[in-house]
C-alpha cells in the first residue's frame, strides 16, 4: 500500500475516532444535564412522575426495560431518537407553513390539522376571541378546550398578573427594595425591585428554578435561589429563566401572609373563571401531590378554556369582567428590556421580542407593545394582538422550537379572519 493512502487512511480514522468522542461526550453531557434536572428523588432513576410532560408521552417507547422509570442508557436513548425525530420533522415540514391566497375560517382548520399531522402531535386547540367574546374554536386530535396540560412558560403570564394585583391593593410595590418585605434579605438580592424580577433583569441567571423535589418548603427553596451566584448588577442585563419569578412568589407570599394558591384562587383564578387551573411543577406530576414550592415561571396547568378565560379578563377594556386596572395592564404590557444587555440563548424566540412584566412585548410603539405573548416550551402560545383587539391561545403538547412557526401563522389567520 502507498504510504499515502496509509497516510489518507489514518487521518480518517483519527478524525472518525475524534468525531465519536465528540458525540459521544456532548451526549453524556446532556444525559447528565437531564438527569439533575427531573431526577429531583436524586435515586439515580427518573421516574414516571419525575418525565417531563414530552417524555411521559414516549414512556412506553422509552421504557426500554419496562420497569416504568428511565435509567441513564434510556434518557441517551431518548437523546438521538428526539434528534432524529427533529430531523424527520423538519423534512415533513419544508415548506409549510404556508399562507393561503384566501383566508376563510376554514383556512384555521387547515392549518391546525397541519401543524399536528406534520409534527405528529397528540392534538391541539386554539381558542380567538374579540370584545370579550369567544369567535372562533378549532380542534385537532385527541385535544378540547377542557383538557388540562402544562402549559410551561404560558404561566408568567398569568403569575404576572397575580402579583400585580398585589400591587393594586398595595401590597406590593413594582420599584421598592425587596428588603422591605424580608428586613433580613441582605447583599444582592436586598437591593432588587419586584419590576426586575418580573422582566427578568434582576441579575439572576437563566436557571429555572425546577430543582425542588415536591417536600421542599418554600422557604427552603427560597434559601436555595438566593444563594446561587448572580451573574449582574439589578437593571444591568435581561436574561430569561425562572429564578426571578419564583423569588417574586416568595416575596409575595411573605407580604400578604397568605399561600400562593390562595393567592392564585382568589386573585385571577376565580375573578376571571379558570376553574381547572392549578400551579406545581413542570416536570414533576402525580395526582393529589400537593408541591410545597408552586413554579410560578412555568408550573401552571391550565385547560385551552381556561386560559382563554384569563385572556378575556386581560384584554377586556372597560368591561365589568376586567381582571386589572388600566395602569396594571400598562405596565405589565411596556418595553422593560430593549435598552438593557440581552442574553443569548433566546431558543426558538426573535430576537426582536424585547420582554414586559411576565410577558414577551412585539412591536413596541413608543413604549407599549403591539403585541404581548407568553409562548411556553410544551407549545402552548397564549397572545392579544392590541391593534385588531384579538386574542387567542393555541394550546398543544410538542416542542416549541417546531410549533412556533406554525402557531404565528394561525395567529395571523386569527387577526386576519376578525378584521
Amino acid at each position: 500500500m502507498k504510504t499515502s493512502t496509509k497516510l489518507t487512511l489514518l487521518i480518517i480514522t483519527i478524525a472518525l475516532a475524534l468525531a465519536t468522542w465528540l458525540v459521544t461526550s456532548w451526549q453524556s453531557g446532556q444525559v447528565d444535564r437531564i438527569m439533575t434536572m427531573m431526577d429531583v428523588d436524586r435515586n439515580g432513576v427518573i421516574q414516571t412522575e419525575e418525565l417531563s410532560p414530552l417524555m411521559r408521552l414516549r414512556i412506553s417507547e422509552l421504557d426500554i426495560d419496562g420497569n416504568g422509570d428511565l435509567g441513564p442508557s434510556e434518557v441517551a436513548a431518548y437523546i438521538r431518537s428526539s434528534i432524529f425525530n427533529v430531523i424527520r420533522h423538519k423534512w415533513r415540514a419544508r415548506g409549510l407553513p404556508e399562507y393561503p391566497d384566501n383566508v376563510e375560517r376554514e383556512s384555521l382548520q387547515v392549518a391546525l390539522d397541519e401543524m399536528v399531522e406534520v409534527l405528529e402531535l397528540p392534538g391541539a386547540v386554539m381558542l380567538v376571541g374579540r370584545n370579550g367574546g369567544e369567535q372562533i374554536r378549532v380542534s385537532s386530535g385527541d385535544f378540547d378546550a377542557n383538557k388540562v396540560v402544562s402549559v410551561a412558560s404560558a404561566s408568567k403570564w398569568v403569575s404576572s398578573a397575580v402579583l400585580m394585583r398585589l400591587v393594586e391593593q398595595g401590597v406590593l410595590t413594582l420599584d421598592a427594595p425587596l428588603n422591605t418585605y424580608i428586613p433580613e434579605l441582605d447583599g444582592h438580592w436586598a437591593n432588587a425591585t419586584l419590576r426586575q424580577l418580573l422582566s427578568h433583569s434582576s441579575g439572576a441567571g437563566p436557571g429555572h428554578a425546577i430543582e425542588n423535589p415536591p417536600s421542599m418548603s418554600y422557604r427552603a427553596h427560597f434559601e436555595q435561589l438566593i444563594q446561587i451566584p448572580v451573574k449582574n448588577e439589578p437593571g444591568v442585563k435581561f436574561s430569561y429563566g425562572g429564578i426571578s419569578m419564583q423569588i417574586a412568589g416568595y416575596i409575595a407570599e411573605q407580604a400578604s401572609g397568605k399561600r400562593w394558591s390562595q393567592l392564585f384562587d382568589e386573585l385571577v383564578a376565580t375573578p376571571a373563571g379558570m376553574e381547572h387551573s392549578t400551579y406545581g411543577h413542570p416536570f414533576w406530576y402525580s395526582p393529589g401531590v400537593e408541591i410545597q414550592s408552586p413554579n410560578l415561571a412555568g408550573g401552571l396547568y391550565a385547560s385551552g378554556q381556561d386560559y382563554f378565560n384569563f385572556l378575556t379578563a386581560v384584554s377586556a377594556d372597560g368591561m365589568e369582567r376586567r381582571l386589572l386596572t388600566e395602569d396594571s395592564t400598562g405596565q405589565m404590557e411596556s418595553d422593560q428590556t430593549s435598552t438593557l444587555v440581552h442574553h443569548s440563548e433566546r431558543g426558538p424566540l426573535p430576537e426582536d421580542w424585547f420582554y414586559g412584566l411576565g410577558l414577551w412585548c412585539e412591536s413596541p410603539l413608543e413604549g407599549r407593545c403591539t403585541k404581548i405573548n407568553s409562548a411556553g416550551a410544551f407549545g402552548t402560545f397564549p397572545w392579544i394582538d392590541r391593534k385588531s383587539g384579538t386574542y387567542g391561545v393555541l394550546v398543544t403538547m410538542g416542542s416549541l422550537a417546531e410549533v412556533m412557526p406554525f402557531a404565528l401563522n394561525l395567529r395571523r389567520l386569527a387577526i386576519e379572519l376578525e378584521r
